[in-house]
């Protein structure tokens, strides 16, 4: 890599952090309005001389949302040296470029201005060789160099009346700025054309740095069959789009087919895909949520540090954050649990949700209720914003150690069956043991080898228990969905 040490690049990033961070609290004397302001001015009209303050400024935001940086033994390096490969192709190769793998589960690869380039520790997972890796990285390259984050509108999106309510009601001010999905913190969508350009340059720039042109084609495939995966385990089958790349992209079938026609008009060579050194550098990967920060076992969230455990309501599917933990259901209801480490700060628990959590809303019959063996107090009452209402159910739990466990429920309309819901969900809080948080292991990712007389079969029963361990050997593996493994095959597993 000696030609490329004249490229000028700084791995940056935070240790990692996810599910719920005790610090960070916004002043309580934030008014929504300003909360409003401060998101909306997350990107202000981009400037070419202000693309790289703008790139600096959202680092740390982005990094911090997706679960820190993630670090890995020759890992860092090894993307690293991926986009450096891809980017001294280009006109941009003497510009700075910065590189952050993300300590977070969800598939997701983007970039801002100033060439802040990230990809997700769960892409990483997904992909099947290096190739694959430099397509996603080469479309996000192409993306900085035609200046797309700078075309696109200045807004932030997703932020919502629900953003704006579970800011206030959490004090916290990361909240505002985690709108309604994690796919897309911060970034407007990209037009048609601009993924078509990006695409463009994505498979010209692959070609350029000597890897094969169709692997980008090939891992637009990867996330549709993702996509596909994931609607399975939610019982979707047939509902295209819920579990797309990240919301930033769109992910059409028409872009695989043009991706594949441009890498075909193409020269194309013998070309390596990287394979070994793909598995070499991917082998230990964490998988899945970091247990450090809690995970999400189906609609259960148990955190083994925190020692505690609760269930989002039925119908309701959990979202980890590196602020709070979130849930929501086909209706748009959604739920928002955190932790407020200042206490009580000499309040009893009621006169807490009273006079601290819902003081500007003031808000009465607030009621004394027992949650797991802790004290708690329990409020529902309306809140109307942007004219529109929406119902609010709060409930903090003392847990005696300091820290207060708060729940919010926000409801489009009043309904008893929900309600009811939401009284199963915060009233199934409760503390787990020492060996019931010691049970809960770390999935990693782990390359193996296939032996004599190894069938399909005998390498998913390594996989762990589950309903869809088949379909998450062969997501992982898709070159097995064709033909049986072969003696020297080599295969990625989940352990832990």
């Amino acid at each position: 890599m000696k030609q490329l040490q004249h490229i000028r690049y700084k791995l940056i990033g935070l240790c990692a952090g996810l599910a719920i961070t005790m610090t960070a609290v916004m002043s309580p004397s934030m008014a929504a309005p300003e909360a409003e302001r401060h998101v909306a001015d997350i990107f202000d009209i981009f400037e070419p001389s202000n693309e790289q303050a703008i790139g600096a400024k959202e680092h740390d935001r982005i990094v911090a949302q997706y679960g820190g940086e993630y670090k890995q033994e020759r890992l860092n390096e090894y993307i690293l040296d991926i986009v450096l490969r891809i980017v001294f192709v280009t006109e941009k190769k003497n510009d700075p470029w910065r590189v952050t793998v993300l300590n977070s589960p969800i598939v997701n690869a983007f970039a801002l201005p100033g060439g802040y380039v990230y990809v997700t520790r769960g892409l990483l997972n997904l992909a099947r060789n290096e190739a694959e890796i430099a397509g996603v990285l080469a479309h996000e390259v192409g993306h900085v160099i035609a200046r797309h984050g700078v075309e696109r509108q200045s807004r932030a999106t997703g932020l919502g009346i629900f953003g704006a309510i579970a800011g206030i009601l959490t004090q916290n001010a990361d909240v505002f700025k985690l709108g309604q999905t994690l796919g897309g913190l911060y970034l407007a969508d990209y037009s048609r054309d601009q993924e078509y350009e990006a695409d463009d340059l994505g498979v010209k720039y692959l070609g350029l740095a000597g890897y094969p042109r169709e692997a980008m084609a090939d891992f637009l495939q990867r996330l549709e069959d993702h996509a596909a995966f994931e609607q399975k385990k939610a019982g979707k089958d047939g509902q295209s789009g819920q579990f797309d790349f990240f919301a930033s992209h769109p992910q059409t079938e028409d872009r695989i087919i043009r991706a594949r026609g441009l890498a075909d008009k193409a020269d194309q060579k013998n070309r390596d895909y990287g394979r070994e050194a793909y598995l070499k550098h991917i082998d230990g990967t964490r998988y899945g949520d970091d247990i450090r920060e809690g995970v999400i076992r189906g609609r259960t969230f148990v955190h083994p540090d925190l020692r505690l455990t609760f269930d989002a309501p039925k119908g309701f599917q959990l979202i980890n954050s590196s602020r709070a933990v979130y849930a929501q259901d086909r209706n748009g209801n959604r739920m928002t649990f955190d932790m407020d480490p200042r206490g009580l700060q000499g309040q009893t628990i009621e006169g807490y949700v009273q006079n601290i959590w819902t003081a500007k809303f003031n808000v009465k019959n607030i009621r004394y209720m027992d949650v797991g063996g802790s004290p708690a107090a329990y409020v529902r009452f309306n809140l109307k914003q942007n004219n529109q209402v929406r119902i609010l159910t709060a409930v903090a739990i003392d847990r005696g150690d300091g820290n207060i466990a708060r729940f919010l429920y926000t409801s489009k309309r009043r309904n008893s069956d929900l309600e009811n819901l939401y009284v199963e969900s915060f009233q199934s809080f409760r503390p787990i043991t020492y060996d019931e948080a010691a049970e809960i292991k770390q999935l990693v990712v782990d390359v193996q080898t296939v032996g004599w007389g190894d069938d399909l079969d005998d390498l998913v029963d390594k996989m762990p228990e589950g309903q869809y361990r088949r379909d998450l050997f062969l997501l992982l593996n898709p070159e097995f969905k064709d033909r049986e493994p072969e003696r020297g095959d080599r295969y990625k597993i989940i352990s832990g």
